[in-house]
């Protein structure tokens, strides 16, 4: 299996080499036909000179007697042969001094550039290449013609120095393409490695994490997607490593709340066993209640997970939230009386009917006037409330519980609602408190599409709020 470095830089070598490659050719293309051009230019510019000096060479003198020198003067460094042949065809000048008085046949040179004079032929000049034979057409090595403008064959002779030059050139712009493309690799190696560097990172924290390890943070480096990725990683860890610690808190204290019933049960039993204790109805009572702790507790863990996962079942129906209140508050109240603690109801007389679980909402309406008597001291005062409201513009009833309790501390409230959290561990164990009935609340409410919060001032009590929809 390839790495995706190797794949990266498979896909940045192959495109680079294409790059250059393609972009080299077609530079020398262009330079080879840009130079042939300027030859061209410059051929036909000597041909048109050559032609012009000729004719007046042939004018003042009216033969080619010693045209030789001029030959030789016009030929310069322009390269090549000049080949000069009266009208019928004989061979009057050469430059090399080879083929004076042969026949133009002879070589078979053709199409040579027409000398005349007052519109009668004078003669032909040709210009050959490097070559002291003439091949083909009757052009040395190196030429090719073409029609210029006068019908006059312009001829293409790239001397040995000129293609020297096109070579030089056409070398420079492959070594070019090539330190380019060697530039391009480096800076891809670099990129590369800046993407692959925090995807070996995250890879590593990843199996470390997946092997238990919830602390593992990888550094962001970056505000582009790889940094984007490695915050998300950091985000996922984190709330990996909270529902860990919850997880362990969670089960620390399920075992602390069985701890404390199954110690009384089996004390009490092994009690009665060894003959210490009597099996009387106090400590058999004792026994039951212990249970009973136990059987709430069993029950209050099955809803908040069947709630938590989905599967709470709800049996939905038209019921009239008031009238569940009014009830709650009646049952309430006797419990309240008993600890010196007076209730207060404002509750409208007439229905309030939405859809929901009747149970499960005298369920919640239970758990939070018990939480409030059980922080509300001797002298205090609970108010239970029921109002219309719009929630997020949606219509629905609020239901709130409030108290003069002790309140709840700043840096505990955001937690109340989770489960077996404690303000007062102590006291809430000593006063039957299992921890979970605030968590049951949230839960249910949710269930029902509903919301619950809480407000308090420490010192001065406390109010529970749940909205349900309509």
């Amino acid at each position: 299996m390839f790495r995706l470095s190797y794949k990266i830089f498979g896909a940045l070598l192959l495109t680079v080499l294409l790059s250059v490659g393609l972009t080299s050719f077609a530079a020398n293309q262009l330079t080879a036909s840009q130079f042939r051009q300027y030859i061209i230019r410059g051929n036909t510019e000597f041909i048109t000179g050559v032609e012009s000096t000729l004719s007046m060479y042939y004018t003042q003198y009216q033969s080619w007697d010693n045209v030789s020198t001029i030959l030789v003067q016009l030929l310069g460094s322009n390269g090549g042969r000049l080949l000069l042949s009266d009208a019928g065809g004989l061979i009057v000048a050469d430059t090399q001094n080879k083929w004076v008085g042969h026949l133009t046949d002879e070589y078979n040179l053709s199409d040579g550039n027409t000398i005349s004079v007052s519109g009668t032929l004078a003669g032909y000049f040709y210009w050959l290449g490097s070559e002291s034979s003439a091949s083909g057409s009757g052009y040395g090595k190196g030429m090719h013609s073409s029609q210029n403008n006068t019908g006059n064959s312009a001829i293409t002779i790239i001397t040995e120095p000129q293609q020297q030059l096109l070579d030089e050139m056409n070398r420079s712009v492959w070594i070019s393409g090539i330190l380019a493309g060697l530039a391009a690799l480096g800076l891809g190696l670099l990129l590369t490695n800046q993407i692959i560097r925090p995807i070996n990172a995250l890879n590593r924290s990843a199996r470390q994490v997946a092997g238990g390890k919830f602390s593992q943070r990888v550094r962001v480096e970056s505000r582009d997607e790889l940094g984007e990725l490695a915050e998300s990683f950091n985000h996922m860890a984190k709330s990996l490593e909270t529902n860990e610690q919850s997880r362990q808190r969670l089960l620390a204290d399920i075992a602390h709340e069985l701890r404390t019933p199954l110690t009384v049960i089996e004390g009490t039993v092994d009690g009665i066993l060894d003959g210490v204790f009597e099996a009387d109805t106090r400590h058999l009572t004792t026994i039951k209640e212990e249970s009973a702790t136990l059987t709430r507790l069993i029950k209050d863990l099955r809803d908040i997970s069947l709630a938590e996962s989905g599967k709470l079942k709800l049996e939905i129906a038209q019921v009239d939230i008031a009238e569940i209140i009014r009830r709650q508050a009646s049952q309430i109240s006797i419990l309240a009386k008993d600890k010196s603690v007076s209730l207060v109801t404002d509750i409208p007389e007439n229905s309030s009917v939405i859809s929901g679980d009747a149970t499960r909402l005298n369920q919640i309406t239970a758990n939070l006037l018990s939480n409030a008597l059980r922080h509300t001291s001797a002298g205090g005062q609970i108010t239970l409330s029921l109002k219309n409201m719009l929630y997020k513009d949606k219509p629905g009833v609020m239901v709130s519980v409030a108290d003069n309790g002790e309140g709840i501390p700043p840096t505990d409230l955001p937690h109340i609602f989770d489960r077996f959290y404690r303000v007062a561990t102590s006291r809430a164990r000593s006063e039957g408190g299992s921890g979970l009935g605030l968590a049951i609340v949230k839960e249910m409410t949710e269930a029902h599409g509903g919301y619950v919060w809480a407000e308090s001032l420490l010192g001065k009590g406390s109010t529970f709020n749940y909205w349900l929809p309509r």
